[in-house]
């Protein structure tokens, strides 16, 4: 009986360890970050990881805070989230839900004895951003996979096109890597913190460009109609609304997965400026050249660079506060809306009319493109 009783003992003990092993076996396994890339849906996620400073961490370092309670009830969920997959109940993209806590990055980065050493000339004084209670991932949410949720590159995407070569063009966006000013300029606005470049630059922050005696007058319109992104990159947070420069994200996305091959569309100086308060609020402001007798003065002007005066005297003026409301019509009045405007042109039109230079003498040739597909000055 005590035979049968130890025999018993023995095979139930055995079995017991051999669930415990199977038990640590599959926690260990499952831990790894080769499980989660075994997913097709989380090959963006993999990939650009692998190319990334924390390429040598398991998912699990950063995506499970620290404590083995934490990693059991971590396990539990896992094993919802694998069912979802065996029976395709799950959702696209998959996103992180649950923010990254300050804990399981000081596991690492011990910031009471690391030397912080921010790039080029700026002031990151990470003890001010802990007290005011600003967390780790609010700065550096893109530093393992490049923020590819925010860019949608997980929704609009053939996963079979992701491997090395893709994961490695994206993360060698340092645009995508480093903090956003977007990130530091809305954190400081909510906060009623300093928004001057000098709360967080060490150098003067104006381009060589912007010293030139011409700048002012005309010079600046000039090189904004070249490359009006190069502008926006600063004044964008100069201004009290938001400009939409292009209809598209710019980077790694628009190079190599967007179905538009990287093209986007770029509004013009003119428009930018209208729409950007901190240029409207110059503008506004009356020029040298409008002096005294200017209504007597400026058709001369006008006849040199009429897209210049377009710039504030917009026939077609945008939103509720235009630069200016004197516009063409103020003095010229438009006769369009009394009769058809096809009668009213100076000169007699064929059936099918095309655009002259007369049109020009008023609308900026934008504003005749809304109506006809081609012109000709």
């Amino acid at each position: 009986m005590f035979k049968t009783k130890k025999k018993f003992l023995l095979i139930v003990l055995f079995i017991l360890v051999g669930l415990a092993a199977l038990f640590w076996g599959t926690f260990q396994k499952t831990s790894e970050t080769s499980y989660c890339s075994s997913c097709h849906l989380m090959k963006p996620e993999f990939y650009t990881l692998q190319a990334s400073s924390h390429s040598q961490l398991e998912c699990v370092a950063c995506h499970v805070e620290p404590g083995i309670l934490t990693k059991v009830k971590y396990k539990l969920i896992t094993v919802e989230e694998l069912f979802a997959t065996l029976t395709g109940n799950y959702g696209i993209a998959i996103t992180s839900t649950t923010p990254i806590p300050d804990a399981t990055c000081t596991q690492c980065h011990d910031m009471n004895t690391r030397k912080v050493t921010p790039s080029g000339d700026l002031i990151i004084p990470h003890s001010s951003h802990t007290q005011a209670g600003v967390s780790c991932t609010e700065c550096h949410t893109g530093v393992a996979h490049g923020n590819i949720a925010e860019k949608r590159a997980t929704f609009v995407t053939d996963y079979g096109k992701w491997d090395e070569s893709t994961g490695k063009n994206f993360m060698s966006d340092v645009s995508s890597i480093r903090p956003n000013m977007d990130v530091c300029i809305n954190c400081h606005k909510v906060r009623n913190e300093p928004l001057n470049c000098s709360a967080c630059h060490t150098t003067s922050m104006t381009p060589s460009s912007h010293k030139a005696e011409t700048f002012i007058n005309g010079g600046h319109g000039e090189l904004a109609s070249k490359d009006i992104k190069s502008c926006d990159s600063c004044h964008s947070y100069m201004s009290k609304e938001p400009v939409a420069v292009s209809k598209e994200n710019d980077g790694a996305f628009q190079q190599f997965l967007a179905k538009d091959n990287g093209k986007s569309s770029i509004i013009s100086a003119s428009d930018y400026a209208k729409a950007n308060t901190f240029c409207k609020d110059c503008h506004q402001k009356r020029p040298p050249s409008h002096i005294e007798n200017f209504n007597q003065t400026h058709g001369g002007l006008a006849e040199q660079n009429k897209d210049r005066c377009f710039t504030c005297h917009d026939n077609n003026p945008r939103g509720d506060s235009p630069v200016t409301k004197v516009t063409c019509a103020t003095c010229h009045p438009s006769i369009h809306n009394k009769i058809p405007w096809q009668r009213s042109h100076p000169v007699p039109l064929p059936e099918k009319p095309q655009v002259t230079e007369f049109c020009y003498n008023c609308h900026s040739e934008n504003t005749c493109g809304k109506c006809h597909s081609s012109s000709k000055k």
